[in-house]
């Protein structure tokens, strides 16, 4: 699922170099924001979130930009539908980096009524990597970051980031395993349309965005009209192959290229059991 990502331009202290050649002293300002895609069991998802950092060059001997050292904790289900939160500004030297690391303290999912793990409904989730190094946030390619404001988008799926065992609908355990991807707002792009027929619907089928094996975005289907929109993502990855899951049916799936900024509706399904 992931891809080892490799830094298009060195950064180092007292250098600056962005696309197309160096603008030694501009800077920009880069704006963090947070988003989440649903989970299957989860009522609430809690993290808290200690610092951001992008790198310059690697992670021994790249510079270090700090976007946020305020801890904040953050319920990822309020950050739903295209729904963000601010996680931090900070003015950074222009250019194009390829690291970011979000450092995240501690985890804790609050399960949906009736659901619960070992006799709890409240689970608490140790973090010790993620709080020592930080998440790495994965690009589709080099953050640019542009004189003037950045804004950079990260989803934190809960579907992927918290993973249950055991049965459906009887989960035995849950671990914290961490994928965040990020896009920055201007070339984010989105895949829209329905799942049908109604009874496949009322299901809440599961729609997902896969890119070279990764699984980038997902959503819920309404349970009443079918719609779902896959949001933030990177055209610089296109064609996505979206896939749907739906408990009875038949799982399809279909490529559909995407374009830098646009919104690309139409992509219907219509499952059979």
């Amino acid at each position: 699922m992931l891809r080892k990502l490799r830094s298009s331009l060195a950064l180092v202290a007292g250098s600056v170099v962005a696309c197309g050649g160096s603008d030694s002293g501009t800077t920009g300002q880069l704006t963090v924001r947070l988003t989440d895609a649903p989970g299957d069991y989860v009522q609430s998802a809690t993290v808290w979130i200690s610092s951001i950092y992008l790198i310059g060059g690697n992670d021994t001997t790249g510079t270090r930009y700090t976007v946020t050292s305020t801890p904040q904790s953050y319920d990822l289900m309020t950050l739903q539908n295209g729904v963000t939160t601010a996680l931090g500004t900070s003015t950074i030297p222009v250019g194009d980096y390829s690291q970011m690391r979000m450092v995240v303290d501690s985890a804790r999912v609050t399960l949906k009524a009736g659901i619960t793990i070992g006799g709890a409904s409240t689970v608490s989730l140790q973090t010790p990597s993620a709080q020592r190094t930080g998440i790495k946030v994965n690009f589709s390619g080099p953050l640019h970051v542009a004189a003037g404001q950045t804004i950079l988008v990260v989803d934190f799926d809960v579907a992927r980031n918290f993973v249950f065992q055991g049965p459906r609908g009887s989960p035995t355990g849950v671990s914290f395993k961490p994928v965040l991807h990020a896009v920055v707002t201007d070339i984010a792009a989105s895949i829209a349309g329905t799942v049908g027929p109604a009874a496949a619907a009322a299901t809440k089928p599961m729609v997902y965005a896969i890119a070279s094996g990764d699984t980038v975005s997902s959503a819920v289907a309404d349970s009443a009209t079918g719609a779902y929109r896959l949001r933030y993502l990177d055209p610089r990855v296109s064609p996505f192959n979206v896939v749907v899951v739906a408990t009875g049916y038949q799982t399809q799936n279909r490529s559909v290229p995407v374009r830098s900024a646009q919104d690309t509706t139409g992509v219907n399904f219509t499952l059979v059991p």
